[in-house]
């Protein structure tokens, strides 16, 4: 059974938004964490 083209284009749609909101988000936080780095509000990352 074929899926009609207005399916198929509303959830490729809808996965674009979502991946577009992810990546939205996840720019936006590390522009967050390196401005504070910048700032000196938070200091470096100790690992280990």
């Amino acid at each position: 059974m074929a899926m009609p083209w207005g399916l198929t284009l509303w959830m490729v749609k809808l996965v674009w938004l979502a991946l577009s909101g992810w990546v939205s988000s996840c720019l936006t936080v590390a522009d967050e964490v390196a401005g504070s780095l910048r700032t000196g509000d938070i200091g470096p990352f100790h690992v280990g």
